[in-house]
């Protein structure tokens, strides 16, 4: 059954958090110098991708200059003309956020930055190379098909691919993504190309990555130093849901659902919602057993995995433990990983 049958999609968007009023001026000038010139439609006219908080992301066909080969194309991350969502979220801020670090990114498993602008009907624009499609589209499109999970190397080169990502970021950057899932990972053709996005709700480290730096969860100041983790519901870690420290480890529970999810075709937890009931017949659901079950390793469904698949569910196992401390990070993923290769 497709994901999108069971849970409607706006359930799993970044969630919202309060915000301060936006200082917004200096976009006018941030990010300019290194950005080329160029003019991006008003939305109409180019292809809708997907969408997000506050956000939509669009197709756009580049044309070429005379004489010019023709030019690959670009997807455009844009802030929603007057945005009208709970909490006043500023998602000019989180844009330029992105923006700041893809700018900063260097690596081949994160989606590259081309531009920051704005568009022909004046909303602010982030321009990245197209990742094609989102993880969370194959996981959809699979599960409406025999049902199988992704043949284990599909699923290793996956976790490999985005290991690679998260040391980068980790290690070199000491950032986190701090909205880890499938949908925030695009595959181009059949596993040739495999990259990390969505950078708007990541939060700065301390330099050993034991916790976030400056934390402050009552709002999102990036220039300020004062962050908090968003993340999104189902792929939140126990420390998550419990108000405890966020370090490096909380980044690598959601990678390891992100393992479960290409094995069991759905959405973490999201089985128990179905199961809801209205016990006190106020038209209430009881959704107990679900917000219960949040920060733990759901149930895999019950399917024949052959040998190939130890290796899968060892590092499912290893990353999504209770304990952060008992995860292993992502540099060491990466080499437990490579040495399967072998």
């Amino acid at each position: 059954m497709s994901v999108k049958n069971k849970i409607p999609d706006d359930n799993f968007c970044t969630p919202t958090q309060p915000a301060k009023r936006s200082r917004i001026s200096a976009l006018n000038r941030s990010l300019k110098e290194d950005s080329p010139a160029i003019h991006i439609p008003a939305s109409p006219f180019m292809e809708r991708l997907g969408y997000g908080t506050g956000v939509s992301v669009y197709l756009f066909q580049r044309s070429p200059r005379q004489g010019d080969l023709l030019k690959s194309p670009w997807a455009v991350k844009k802030v929603k003309a007057c945005p009208k969502f709970k909490g006043d979220i500023d998602t000019a801020k989180r844009l330029e956020k992105e923006a700041e670090l893809l700018k900063k990114f260097k690596h081949e498993h994160i989606i590259g930055y081309r531009a920051f602008s704005r568009s022909a009907d004046g909303t602010l624009c982030l321009s990245m190379e197209n990742g094609e499609k989102s993880l969370m589209d194959l996981i959809e499109d699979r599960g409406e098909g025999d049902g199988d999970p992704f043949p284990a190397e599909d699923i290793l080169k996956t976790a490999l691919a985005t290991a690679k990502a998260l040391s980068y970021i980790h290690n070199e950057h000491k950032v986190l993504h701090g909205d880890l899932k499938s949908a925030n990972i695009l595959i181009k053709g059949d596993f040739e190309s495999i990259k990390l996005c969505d950078f708007g709700v990541s939060v700065k480290l301390k330099e050993d990555l034991s916790d976030v730096k400056h934390a402050n969860f009552l709002c999102l100041c990036w220039k300020d130093d004062n962050e908090f983790y968003i993340g999104t519901e189902p792929w939140s870690a126990k420390e998550v849901i419990n108000g405890g420290k966020i370090t490096d480890k909380t980044d690598i529970f959601a990678f390891g659902l992100i393992i479960w999810e290409m094995l069991a075709l759905t959405i973490p937890h999201t089985h128990l919602l179905e199961d809801c009931v209205d016990s006190d017949g106020d038209g209430t659901l009881d959704e107990s057993q679900y917000l219960e079950s949040l920060g733990t390793r759901p149930p895999l469904p019950d399917f024949d995995y052959d040998d190939s698949y130890i290796p899968v569910l060892e590092i499912l196992a290893m990353c999504t433990n209770e304990d952060p401390i008992e995860r292993p990070s992502a540099r060491e993923i990466v080499q437990i990983l490579d040495t399967e290769k072998e």
